[in-house]
């Protein structure tokens, strides 16, 4: 009862900022710091978690997601098997997204994933999804710099306008548009895996 407790506590700042999240905005808001924190977790444990496979890395982001009020599937079902759909379980305000995971091979590896959650997985529904690159090669900066350029010059996936700035070191943001002709924000987290 008391290691009970002492996790409730642990959480109920976490929990509070997830539940009075009212808008979509609010969640996605929430849900961005929520990621930046564990994908921090992974970071730290880099030595660790470097020479696993892609599902294994995975597993232990959606390990590190999940929490009271947060449900994160891996390889649930929309249109095909996403690496992790992510669910609000207020009862007030329910949100779902997905991401699809990738260990980073280069820009065109990159533009797969996203046409994977935009086109294949997303229902256009959302308006928000994330791609998440394991990175384990040197040089996670300059990566991302590459992969932005490239997508800029590309427009992949019918993405409109060029990439913008996230507030996580290592993220960035594009714009998609979806065959429901809702645009479907992007949010590209890179984690940095390489010791």
């Amino acid at each position: 009862m008391g290691d009970s407790l002492t996790t409730l506590f642990n959480w109920f700042p976490v929990l509070r900022k997830l539940f009075q999240a009212k808008t979509e905005k609010e969640f996605d808001d929430f849900l961005d710091r929520h990621f930046e924190e564990c994908v921090q977790r992974m970071e730290a444990e880099a030595h660790h978690l470097k020479i696993d496979d892609e599902e294994k890395l995975s597993a232990f982001l959606a390990a590190a997601l999940s929490m009271p009020g947060l449900s994160v599937v891996r390889e649930g079902y929309s249109n095909g098997r996403v690496d992790l759909t992510i669910k609000s379980e207020s009862m007030q305000f329910p949100e779902r997204r997905l991401a699809e995971a990738k260990i980073y091979a280069g820009p065109a590896y990159h533009a797969q994933a996203i046409e994977q959650l935009v086109t294949r997985y997303s229902t256009g529904r959302q308006s928000r999804g994330y791609v998440v690159e394991y990175v384990k090669k040197p040089g996670i900066s300059g990566i991302v710099v590459k992969l932005r350029a490239k997508a800029d010059l590309d427009l992949p996936v019918h993405q409109k306008g060029t990439t913008c700035d996230h507030q996580m070191k290592w993220a960035y943001i594009s714009d998609h548009r979806h065959a429901s002709e809702e645009l479907i924000r992007v949010v590209h987290i890179n984690v940095n895996l390489h010791r």
